[in-house]
Formats: structure tokens, sequence, C-alpha cells
């Protein structure tokens, strides 16, 4: 038992050695592979099941410098909501854009009569059919038609453009980024997945309510957050005052707005305060390249789910009315109260996730979050503690790494989302675009 104890014991020291490695020198990349967006979204994000295994990551994969999008998910959420989330995130915008352009178009070929209007036939009752059958069926046909092949085909659309313009956005995702085939490349990629977080410009939650139940994910999203470490925090303290007088401007008059004489003529402080000052005064006076976007698959689902349910209304009322006017009638009543009771659920169910968003983002610790492995559990330990202690003290790190997770995450959120009550502006424009 002891032997087997040292064996596992030196197996974890050495896999946190690589990791720490990993972090220490960005530049050794062997690994490091990024994909399309139009390969995340190819049939419906096929490479979101659960039952896909793919052999060939390579074929799928370009090796890359840095990550523009770092996907952040866990497996235990379905395919399909996942894939709704992309949409709403990546392509919504310029399918709504596109579909009103489209709309617009058959709205002026239909004024000059280069389009022929709906439900006309030869007969002295064409009057009264034309009315009944109005403008608008083409700019709802041919608008909604190009909204709906915007929607599934951006991403390769935007995958063309960028190879037209010799240029790639890389994107991580876990499946595809880290090599499946071979058991050794996919521990080495596993364990450089914080080396790939610091690499990357914006990391990409797509959130449900079982993704900070997983260490790895609440693992993925503090060594994202974390910025200033202490070995930066360090190089502050050794840097010259002439090296940081130009950076420090700002902060000394900060400082010395904000700092009681006896403190700012304390030698022994000023260094650690004008570093402090320093970063804060960056944090209020420069926009942040990384960027935290956390989405609710639930919005996703609700918008995807709202564009076909109302673009389906929309094109079946008109021709109810044509069919009988009482029937129209009832079909927009029944129609009105469905989409009511439709909206009423939504709102309740996206209450309640964002309440429990930030129930969870108060409450998460390392201890709670469930691991498959004990050996990884030791592991983040390990690379926590090195991460966010300087003296390498584990409950100060992990301390040190909840205190972000709790106020940094939250601020995001709120930020993002606004409060429980807040519509976000995509949700918006489905409705208006209706």
């Amino acid at each position: 038992m002891m032997g087997t104890q040292n064996i596992s014991d030196t197996g974890l020291r050495a896999r946190t050695n690589t990791a720490l490695h990993s972090l220490q020198h960005p530049g050794s990349r062997m690994y490091q592979r990024g994909v399309s967006l139009a390969t995340v979204m190819d049939l419906g994000g096929r490479h979101f099941g659960p039952n896909v295994c793919e052999k060939n990551n390579d074929a799928l994969s370009f090796p890359t410098d840095k990550y523009d999008i770092f996907i952040s998910h866990t497996w235990r959420t379905g395919r399909i909501a996942k894939y709704a989330a992309l949409l709403y995130y990546t392509s919504l915008f310029p399918a709504v854009c596109a579909g009103l352009a489209a709309g617009i178009l058959a709205f002026a070929l239909r004024v000059h009569g280069i389009l022929p209007p709906f439900g006309i036939s030869e007969g002295p009752k064409s009057a009264e059919v034309s009315e009944l059958v109005p403008f608008s069926m083409w700019c709802l046909v041919i608008g909604g038609c190009t909204s709906f092949a915007i929607l599934v085909m951006w991403a390769r659309l935007f995958d063309l453009a960028e190879s037209i313009r010799s240029t790639k956005v890389s994107y991580f995702f876990d499946r595809l980024s880290i090599n499946q085939g071979d058991a050794e490349l996919k521990q080495a990629g596993i364990d450089s997945i914080g080396a790939y977080l610091r690499n990357s410009d914006s990391m990409l939650v797509l959130w449900a309510p079982d993704y900070f139940t997983r260490l790895w994910c609440v693992f993925e999203l503090a060594v994202f957050l974390e910025k200033s470490t202490n070995a930066e925090f360090k190089s502050l303290l050794q840097n010259s005052y002439a090296e940081m007088r130009q950076a420090s401007v700002g902060a000394m008059l900060d400082l010395r707005r904000n700092s009681p004489p006896t403190e700012m003529n304390n030698e022994e402080t000023v260094p650690a305060r004008i570093a402090v000052a320093t970063s804060a005064h960056k944090t209020r006076h420069e926009t942040p390249d990384r960027k935290l976007i956390i989405i609710p698959v639930q919005i996703g689902v609700f918008c995807m789910a709202s564009l076909v349910i109302g673009f389906v209304v929309l094109l079946l009322g008109p021709v109810m009315e044509f069919l009988h006017r009482d029937l129209g009638y009832t079909f927009w009543s029944l129609a009105f109260f469905g989409g009511c009771v439709a909206i009423c659920r939504f709102c309740r169910r996206y209450s309640q996730d964002r309440l429990e968003l930030d129930k969870q983002i108060a409450q998460v610790t390392v201890s709670q979050a469930d691991c498959n492995f004990p050996q990884d559990r030791e592991f983040i330990k390990a690379v926590i503690t090195w991460l966010y202690s300087e003296t390498l003290n584990e409950i100060e790190g992990i301390a040190a790494f909840e205190h972000v997770l709790h106020s940094r995450v939250q601020q995001n959120v709120d930020k993002i989302l606004g409060s429980r009550l807040h519509v976000p502006w995509r949700l918006t424009i489905v409705c208006m675009f209706l």
C-alpha cells in the first residue's frame, strides 16, 4: 500500500510540474490546436453529443498561437441546448439583419409588380381574394426563409470569409482541440488547459444549472480570470521607480488623493501601494482584452423556439383567414393565448435559473464541486495553490481562488445579463423581427 501511494504521489507531482511548466512557458505549444466555428457548429453541433468520438483530430483542427474564444461547457448539458446557445450568440444578429434586408427587397419587388400577389386567381372574385391575402406575405416568406438560412449557414459563411482573407478565428473546444486518439497526448492536453486559458482572448461559458457543480468548469473560470499572479506582483515590486514612473502617473495621483501623509512617507509600504494602485488605475482606465461571456443555454433554446414557432404562426395566420375569416379569428386567439403562456413560463424559468446562477456563484467551493477522478481533484488543487498562493499554502490558495470566483464572476454576470428582470438585447431583436 505504501508503495502504491508513493507511485501515486510521484505521478501527481510529475503531472503537476508539467502543467506548471506550461503555465510558466506559454511559448511552448506543441499540442495547441484550434478549430473553426463551422467545425464546432457542424451538423447541429454533433460534436457536443455524448457518444461522438473523433479519432482523427488533426483533420478537424489546426495549429494556432492563441485562442480567440475558449468554449467552456459541461457534458451533462444536452447537445441541442448548447447548439441553440451558440446560434443565439454567433448567428442571431446577422440572421436577423439579412432577413430584414430580404423582406425589404421583397416589398420593393412586390410594389413594382415584379412579384405577383399571393392567392390571386383569374375571375371576378380576385379583388376579394387580394384583400384576404396581404402584400406582407412575400416579405414574411422571403425574409423569414433568408433569416433561417443565414442562421444555420452563418458559421460556414464566416469560415469562407476567413479563408478568403487568409485569417482564422481560433476556438478551443475540448473534444476537438485535445487529441482523443493518443492517451499520452490526451493527458498532456488536459493538463495544459490552464495554459490554453491563459492564452485565450475571451471565454464563452455555456451555462446550465450543472455547470458550477463540476470542478473542472470552476477551475477553468478561475484560471481565466486570474490576471495578477504573485509572480507579476513581484515583478512590479522589483521594477525601478524610473521604469514605473510613466505607467504610474495616474496611480500616484490616486494614491496621493486617497492616502494620509503618514502612509505616503512610509518607505516600506510605498512600493507595494504603487503596484496595487497602478493595477487598479489600469483596470479603471483601460478596456480589458480578455472577456468573459456567460450565456445561459435556456436563452438560446427559447430564442430559437420563438423564431421557429413565431414564423409558423405568422405564416399560417393569413392562410387561415384566406380559408375562412372566422377560422382566422379562432387561430389568432389561440396563438395569442399560447404565446402568452409560453412567455410567462419562460420568464419564470429564466428568473429561477438566474437566481440559481447567483446562488451557485456565491456558494460554490472546491470541496463541494464534483470530480470524477480523485487524482484530478488533487491536481487541480495543486495548480490553484501555485496560482493563488505566494507561500504555496493550499488553504490560502484555495481561499483566494474562491474569492476571485465569488466576486469577479458575479461582476461579469451582472454586467452581461443584468438583473433577473433584465431582457438580453438579442431577445428583444427577435421579438422586433417577428
